[in-house]
């Protein structure tokens, strides 16, 4: 394990900075940055093309995302709800995209009701978007929904210019301009010389796909890339006390969560039962989780979000504490009987739960300890290893006991998750083996037609409660610092909690 005070003087928070002494802008503003395995080869990221998962700064949509997750504006300048389930929208003006059409109403119109096509839980359809004169829209989601300046943050409602293909060619208003796309090998984008904005101090910005955590790393070392994503935790002690190395964290922008299959058919029906939720809750370490398995590369969490989304109302959620004696008082007075083995069964059923780790996010150790856990207390698990598609497969069928992923807190709706992953009307295929029921929905509406964010925040800890507390429907884990290495000559480097806001403007590259 790696001592928290080490991990403190290895991993910096926040903005990557040089030691001392002042230094001079490289002649050449050239970054390469080692990312992991090019998702836009999947269908489901084609049309986001530099956008969603990995940002590159071509696109911008109407308001961006805080690193304290609030709104504010870009290209829009403000907005104000007129009623109706309605807000209304003031563009920015002079803005161009980078094929020189100007920014308009028309642009937004057409690009959010591309997402209305193609981005199933978007709360928006053909009709939403209204345009009033030439710089001013009306947005009216399909639902009763008061979150829609908060979600428009996502990189999903970003405005792409007018007769464009964004799973081709990415044509916006952003920092940086697309260059090249090379698929499974690098992508690469350009300074937007007439960016509206502070324009960025990179001439260019290189992603390449590097899936091996252990290649990036050596890429990292020998100078081929010039910061790394995702370093894995096991790296953080060498890469930290590496010559000309600095290693940064992000704040807790995601959690690791256990999904539960409450509606389940048979063989996975069994966590429909709340005690047995209970157990499986109480026999989980997540202390030690924190600190073996993740060796401080995170933080105790008892919320589905960062627990600065709630801020003060984050307190309203207690959690399930670690008590594997209660969880296993609870599975004897539930009639499962200890045999053979230390597992149990009930009337020859035994208690057997398959555990589906989503790929590339949970590995194997962390799977493993859960599985461990569960064992202590008599529970057996048997652990499937995915690949994307068929772990998407088992999602959307409900063939599966138990999901642990890591989901991010990507936009500034404090009912994200809850509104996403067990409410059913956002049109999640899964959401339905995950849902509690009526009166969860109607915790998660109240949330969504909150009047303003402080409100929004004390509904969606209402909802989280009973989610978590009273119905164990998930189980928080670990609120995850991702961690990023880098040179030391580059600068300005400052990590959002939310990967896919991240942003590329100020950083610059010293001699």
């Amino acid at each position: 394990m790696l001592p928290v005070l080490l991990l403190a003087v290895l991993v910096g928070c926040g903005r990557a900075e040089p030691a001392s002494g002042a230094a001079e802008p490289a002649a050449v503003q050239e970054l390469v940055v080692g990312v992991g395995q090019d998702e836009f080869m999947l269908a489901a990221y084609r049309e986001r093309l530099g956008i969603h998962p990995l940002n590159a700064g071509i696109c911008e949509p109407l308001v961006r995302l805080t690193h304290d997750f609030r709104p504010e504006p870009l290209l829009a300048t403000r907005w104000e709800y007129i009623g109706d389930n309605t807000f209304r929208f003031t563009l920015r003006r002079d803005v161009r995209f980078h094929d020189g059409k100007p920014l308009n109403a028309a642009a937004v119109k057409q690009a959010l009701d591309r997402v209305a096509q193609t981005v199933r839980h978007s709360y928006l359809n053909e009709e939403s978007v209204l345009i009033v004169n030439d710089s001013t829209v009306d947005i009216r989601p399909a639902r009763p929904n008061l979150r829609l300046v908060e979600q428009l943050v996502h990189p999903h409602y970003s405005i792409y210019a007018p007769g464009t293909d964004p799973s081709d060619h990415p044509v916006c208003t952003g920092p940086f301009r697309f260059h090249e796309y090379i698929r499974d090998d690098r992508f690469t984008v350009l300074r937007n010389p007439e960016y509206w904005g502070e324009p960025a101090r990179l001439e260019r910005l290189t992603f390449r796909f590097i899936p091996d955590e252990n290649t990036r790393a050596l890429a990292l070392r020998s100078g081929e890339v010039d910061v790394t994503f995702d370093v894995n935790r096991s790296m953080v002690a060498a890469l930290g006390a590496a010559r000309g190395i600095q290693v940064v964290a992000a704040p807790p922008g995601g959690v690791i969560l256990m999904y539960i299959n409450l509606q389940g058919s048979p063989p996975h029906d069994l966590l429909g039962d709340p005690t047995l939720r209970r157990a499986v809750a109480l026999a989980v370490d997540r202390r030690a989780l924190v600190e073996r398995i993740l060796e401080g590369h995170a933080q105790r969490v008892h919320t589905v979000n960062p627990p600065a989304v709630l801020g003060e109302y984050a307190s309203m959620i207690e959690g399930i504490p670690y008590d594997p004696d209660e969880a296993r008082r609870l599975l004897d007075a539930a009639g499962w009987e200890v045999g053979r083995g230390g597992m149990r069964s009930r009337n020859g059923r035994p208690l057997s739960l398959l555990l589906i780790p989503q790929p590339r996010s949970i590995d194997a150790a962390l799977a493993q300890y859960v599985q461990a856990n569960l064992a202590q207390v008599g529970i057996q698990v048997r652990i499937e290893p995915l690949d994307p598609g068929a772990f998407t497969s088992r999602l959307n069928s409900g063939q599966f006991d138990l999901d642990i992923e890591l989901p991010n807190q990507n936009d500034a709706n404090p009912a994200f998750l809850l509104s996403l992953r067990w409410y059913p009307p956002a049109n999640i295929r899964n959401a339905v083996f995950m849902a509690p029921g009526p009166h969860y929905d109607a915790l998660v509406e109240r949330a969504l037609a909150a009047p303003d964010h402080d409100e929004a925040r004390r509904r969606a800890a209402e909802a989280m409660r009973l989610l978590l507390d009273e119905e164990v429907a998930a189980i928080p884990l670990a609120g995850i610092y991702r961690i990023y290495a880098l040179k030391e000559r580059v600068r300005g480097f400052n990590p959002h909690p939310s990967r896919a806001n991240q942003e590329w403007t100020s950083i610059w590259i010293a001699r």
